[in-house]
């Protein structure tokens, strides 16, 4: 009998210390909690989901050439070199991709960058979400990363002022139900959340409000991005889309943003 209670002991310490090296914990409620992987840097390769409207999605005014180790996915799944335009990209100018790609390679982050943006201008979350306009793109992209086994290390959202005047939790559940979507077709590691809810004259509170609950949802894997209604309109060239020092200003709160979340 004795034995039999130090076997049984010897089995449960066991368990707890395995539980503990693995990275799990107890919350207090009984719920066991993941955190999340340690990544050790510079990652050899980086690769970058994007999705959103216009600003995310080649509708600025500078246009970047290429740039070493910066890659793109490209339409038919290959991964080439990139420069602006990119070919999933809507509008046929400028990004703060590119910018973007170098400092987080000067940074030291990563030794290759590979980007995915998928954005449509002006679209509304409602687009993104099943049957919507954007929801086609969505699945043919959807559908070249999971052919190629493809997984990424961050998805950017920064989508926000065309749902000008939708409330604040609906544009949450909204977001929520696009993303949960896409985690539950493509392995990513970490998505960060832009502020963008300013554009032309409008400037909607609610929406940026919502989009800071969203990046604050690190149990979902889901960080801040960069707050683009900082920018005046002195780094743009419309009053809503970027200009040159706009787009390398986006590319530094960019940068700020994947440090934090890498951390």
């Amino acid at each position: 009998m004795r034995n039999i209670k130090y076997v049984t002991l010897t089995i449960l310490s066991l368990f707890g210390f395995f539980v503990t090296a693995c990275g799990g914990g107890s919350s207090g409620n009984g719920t066991i909690t993941v955190s999340p992987p340690v990544i050790s840097l510079p990652i050899q390769e980086l690769r970058i989901l994007v999705i959103g409207q216009s600003i995310s999605s080649n509708c600025n005014e500078y246009v970047y050439g290429p740039v070493d180790n910066v890659f793109q996915v490209g339409i038919e799944g290959t991964v080439k070199a990139a420069s602006d335009p990119f070919e999933w990209a809507d509008c046929r100018n400028g990004s703060m991709w590119m910018p973007l790609g170098k400092k987080i390679i000067e940074a030291g982050i990563a030794r290759k960058v590979v980007f995915m943006p998928i954005g449509i201008a002006a679209t509304k979350v409602e687009d993104w979400q099943v049957g919507g306009t954007a929801f086609g793109k969505l699945t043919s992209a959807i559908a070249q990363i999971q052919k190629r086994g493809m997984i990424f290390d961050l998805a950017f959202w920064h989508q926000g002022f065309s749902n000008s005047g939708t409330e604040k939790s609906v544009y949450i559940n909204k977001v929520s139900s696009v993303l949960d979507y896409v985690d539950s077709k493509v392995k990513i590691d970490r998505w960060l959340i832009a502020v963008h809810s300013r554009c032309y004259d409008g400037y909607d509170r609610n929406i940026e409000a919502a989009q800071v609950v969203l990046g604050g949802m690190s149990e979902l894997k889901r960080y801040p991005g960069p707050n683009n209604n900082l920018l005046g309109n002195e780094y743009r060239f419309d009053n809503c889309h970027l200009k040159q020092i706009g787009q390398e200003k986006m590319a530094l709160m960019w940068l700020d943003s994947v440090k934090a979340a890498l951390k």
